[in-house]
């Protein structure tokens, strides 16, 4: 199933990457679901004719769109893409070969390629495996399992059904809803072959553009920008609300010390974000690197922990302007003991 909205320079690409799996054509429907485009999209998805069902909904945002196409989808398993992202070949063929040999599992994804228009060039998103099993059963693996994009996500549908409908108000990173709360009710299967593309260019909803910044100048004279990443701060945020409501509605206790470290997440990823716009005072910076540092421990060494611990009493001191400072001293002091020891 593919959701698009305003993606027509992309739609081509993503269909026929579809087009070109190699599998059984009538073992497989395409739907699009428009969401509302005002560019050319309709007319190219036209040429593919009954090879692709285009049903066209007034604009509301992705989850209403996946809701929309989830609701018409017959088929035993759902593989997702963005109307502005490809899949590579064989990746129909590898992921269903892993509901087929794991009947019990409930979500499959895989590793994944950027493309940073206008280059061409590919760049490998993760080289860390990820995680297959039933995640509520291995705290550190629910500690530490990345959300991935749409493009790399297939359920099957008896399990989807369990999830859907997705929170109306993720008008973008709807999908975030289903790979999050699906850990809680299925095993997920993991495949680290790069079997999809996910571009990143201008007219990205959820990317602003460029690296986060350390305080909200960059923004100065880019409404364009300071939009997105606001929308990044309530999105964020909001995926983490709807992911408890989730959990507290199937029964879930959301107070248990491993479930509110996964919820955190969200929290934490908001208020850097939010950051980003406006600066946070001394205290309140503390305060978060304290939290980042406690609810991310399953993620870090040892160093890693100290460095952390070490940022966030050294934040009182240089603020959030200054932060870069901390890492800046750091690497002086390292050089001037290698200096010492007489080490290159």
């Amino acid at each position: 199933m593919v959701d698009t909205y305003n993606s027509a320079p992309f739609i081509e690409e993503a269909i026929d990457s579809i087009l070109a799996q190699e599998f059984p054509p009538e073992q497989m429907e395409i739907i699009v679901v428009d969401d509302g485009s005002t560019d050319d999209t309709a007319d190219r998805i036209s040429k593919y004719g009954q090879r692709v069902q285009y049903l066209y909904k007034p604009n509301g945002g992705q989850a209403s769109a996946l809701n929309f196409g989830i609701s018409r989808a017959a088929g035993e398993i759902v593989a997702f893409l963005d109307g502005d992202d490809y899949w590579l070949p064989g990746k129909l063929h590898s992921v269903m070969s892993e509901f087929e040999k794991n009947p019990e599992t409930g979500m499959v994804y895989h590793n994944f390629f950027y493309k940073r228009e206008p280059a061409q060039n590919l760049e490998p998103a993760n080289d860390l495996a990820g995680f297959s099993g039933f995640l509520p059963h291995n705290r550190n693996g629910l500690l530490t399992y990345d959300l991935y994009p749409t493009a790399t996500l297939a359920f099957r549908r008896s399990v989807l059904q369990k999830l859907w409908p997705i929170p109306d108000s993720l008008v973008v990173q709807a999908d975030a809803h289903l790979s999050a709360c699906v850990v809680f009710i299925a095993p997920i299967r993991y495949v680290a072959q790069y079997l999809a593309v996910y571009r990143v260019h201008a007219g990205n909803l959820w990317n602003w553009g460029g690296n986060t910044p350390s305080d909200g100048n960059v923004f100065e004279g880019d409404p364009e920008a300071r939009a997105r990443m606001m929308r990044r701060v309530i999105t964020t945020r909001e995926i983490g609300v709807g992911v408890g409501h989730w959990l507290e509605k199937n029964g879930f206790d959301v107070n248990r010390p491993d479930v509110r470290a996964f919820l955190m997440q969200w929290t934490l990823s908001s208020n850097a974000a939010e950051f980003a716009l406006a600066p946070p005072g001394r205290l309140r910076f503390f305060h978060h690197l304290l939290d980042q540092s406690r609810y991310a421990r399953a993620r870090m060494t040892w160093r890693h922990k100290v460095v952390h611990y070490a940022n966030a009493f050294g934040s009182l001191f240089v603020g959030y302007r200054n932060f870069h400072l901390l890492d800046s001293g750091r690497l002086v002091i390292k050089r001037s003991l290698r200096s010492m020891l007489g080490r290159s």
